[in-house]
């Protein structure tokens, strides 16, 4: 039973969720908050495992919501479920340690899957979030791949191709389906990047690959 708490300044919108999520008999809400402050006064008490909460709210947003709870020193995992789709918004987002960012009009299929991923451990990004960072990746990529020396620059097509489908969520076996090629060519050109971008694990490819830093260099 995954144990999910509600974060939202507005009460149709945990309705609704709430409803989206009714059926769902590995998933229960166990908590609802309509402010920052409320929420973290429930976790200090009650045990959940992830947090959907939405970035504007009155007095604290959910950035500072965000923060709090990796202070607490328990594995509680943040999605993000916000209208604000620009960059700023998503980038600040990582930065400050959310495991997942989608939009309000996500539909049922996707929160519920999302809920999933994040729980297990993984990262997830809507793919019209996936698509406006990576865009961006790439497009400084083409810009500076004759110039820059930085290690992001220096992926080849295919290597850039892989690394949009690894963001995406695809595992090795699917990427090698999408793009017919063996699974062990998918490994050796995920191993390839992995090493470029000095980073051990997919977790740390994704958080690499959209955080501020990254674009900067790219």
């Amino acid at each position: 039973m995954i144990k999910v708490m509600l974060v939202d300044d507005h009460q149709i919108i945990r309705d609704g969720i709430k409803q989206l999520l009714a059926d769902e008999g590995e998933i229960r809400i166990v908590a609802e908050a309509p402010s920052v402050k409320d929420a973290l006064r429930i976790l200090d008490v009650m045990s959940v495992d992830v947090v959907i909460t939405d970035l504007s709210m009155p007095n604290a947003s959910g950035f500072d919501l965000i923060q709090a709870i990796g202070k607490l020193g328990k594995d509680i995992k943040v999605l993000v479920l916000s209208m604000h789709l620009e960059e700023p918004y998503i980038k600040k987002a990582i930065e400050n340690g959310v495991n997942g960012y989608i939009p309000k009009d996500i539909s049922k299929y996707e929160l519920v899957q999302a809920v999933h991923s994040v729980y297990h451990g993984e990262m997830y990004f809507n793919q019209e979030v996936t698509k406006i960072m990576m865009g961006n990746m790439v497009k400084k990529a083409r810009r500076n791949e004759d110039t820059n020396g930085s290690p992001q620059a220096k992926l080849t097509q295919r290597e850039r191709e892989i690394l949009k489908l690894i963001v995406d969520g695809l595992s090795s076996p699917e990427i090698a389906d999408k793009l017919f090629i063996s699974h062990r060519t998918v490994e050796n050109h995920r191993a390839n990047i992995m090493d470029k971008l000095k980073v051990r694990n997919a977790i740390e490819l994704v958080r690499k690959v959209l955080d501020s830093e990254f674009w900067e260099r790219a």
